[in-house]
């Protein structure tokens, strides 16, 4: 009779039962959470980046704008302008990730765009000649020249 009782009693597979259900909802509860940290700090990284991106792209336009600017107030005084060099740095990373610039000439805008999905673009304009050119991340030292010779202005590393 005792071993009938044993078999036929059923706390033992509900306590089993329970904790097996409870760590399952746990784990999955956990995964979760980690899961939408992990996007969420992606999506703060990428955000910003964008608006890093936002800033060095309109500094870079400025900088460009100013080399037009110069060229063009000294030929409206007669003078002639046969070379302007203006020297600046941009960081090598951003959020520690590398990044690249595009300038392109067909619709004068600079595209920075990174490996994580972070693109901005930013407007500039010129009246001179711009030779457009795609930069890679690591390089720190750029320079923008003005050549009398085509009237163009194009950036190089340095």
């Amino acid at each position: 009779m005792a071993l009938k009782s044993i078999i036929r009693n059923e706390e033992a597979v509900s306590i089993s039962i329970g904790f097996i259900l409870m760590f399952a909802v746990t784990v999955i509860v956990f995964t979760g959470v980690m899961i939408s940290f992990y996007s969420l700090s992606r999506n703060i990284e990428k955000s910003a980046m964008e608006e890093s991106f936002k800033i060095l792209g309109s500094g870079l336009a400025n900088k460009i704008a100013t080399v037009d600017t110069l060229v063009n107030v000294s030929a409206s005084f007669g003078a002639t302008v046969e070379s302007i060099e203006y020297e600046f740095r941009l960081p090598a990373t951003i959020a520690g990730k590398t990044y690249s610039i595009n300038l392109t000439n067909t619709t004068h805008e600079i595209i920075l765009e990174s490996d994580n999905g972070a693109l901005v673009g930013s407007p500039f304009s010129v009246s001179n000649n711009f030779t457009e050119r795609k930069f890679y991340g690591g390089a720190e030292d750029y320079i923008i020249t003005y050549d009398k010779n085509g009237s163009k202005i194009y950036i190089d590393e340095q």
